[in-house]
């Protein structure tokens, strides 16, 4: 009994800790711009969310997943292809490549390390674990097989809802508790 609970806390700590990793490479390339003497600009910051969004349909995400993997509303991705034909090209190529790359006869992974991810960073942020898998286009039979097959992956989910921001600081909080940033506007953020 006591080595499962010894168990346990190994892999409580080690899935904070690989939290702790992600927080620091989401902070990363905001300390680059502080590096290099600059602001956070619209145009590069929305040129990086869709290349996320593109790197996500490339590993299988579909629209809901790429949103939640560039971080903003699937409504939003949809604008942006409206908008930017040669964004939505992008992201049509990215899906081909992932068929191309496909095997019909074999079982779908039960998850992968950007769905993984994603679903980690949505449920910090507030969601409930099946409400997250499903912003994030896993399926919960998928998500519950890979936490019953992985122990790891049940200790990252664990670690992500503890990590949360309480329900009542999320209900009263102000416009200032969301994560927003102050970008500088070069133009427009498609052309720049």
């Amino acid at each position: 009994m006591d080595e499962a609970i010894d168990t346990d806390a190994r892999l409580a700590a080690w899935a904070d800790d690989v939290l702790t990793h992600l927080d620091a490479q989401a902070r990363l390339d905001q300390e680059l711009l502080v590096a290099l003497g600059r602001e956070p600009n619209l145009r590069e910051e929305t040129l990086t969310r869709m290349a996320e969004a593109v790197r996500a349909a490339t590993l299988g995400m579909d629209a809901a997943g790429c949103a939640a993997a560039a971080g903003i509303t699937e409504r939003l991705l949809h604008n942006w292809q409206f908008l930017e034909p040669s964004f939505a090209a992008a992201l049509s190529a990215a899906t081909t490549l992932n068929r191309s790359h496909g095997h019909a006869d074999e079982k779908p992974l039960p998850l992968t390390p950007v769905e993984l991810r994603t679903l980690l960073t949505v449920i910090r942020a507030g969601a409930a674990v099946g409400a997250a898998a499903a912003l994030v286009g896993v399926s919960r039979r998928r998500l519950d097989e890979a936490r019953r097959r992985r122990p790891e992956v049940n200790a990252l989910v664990l670690a992500a809802r503890r990590a949360r921001t309480p329900k009542s600081a999320r209900r009263n909080g102000t416009s200032y508790g969301h994560g927003y940033r102050l970008l500088q506007v070069d133009g427009d953020p498609l052309t720049g």
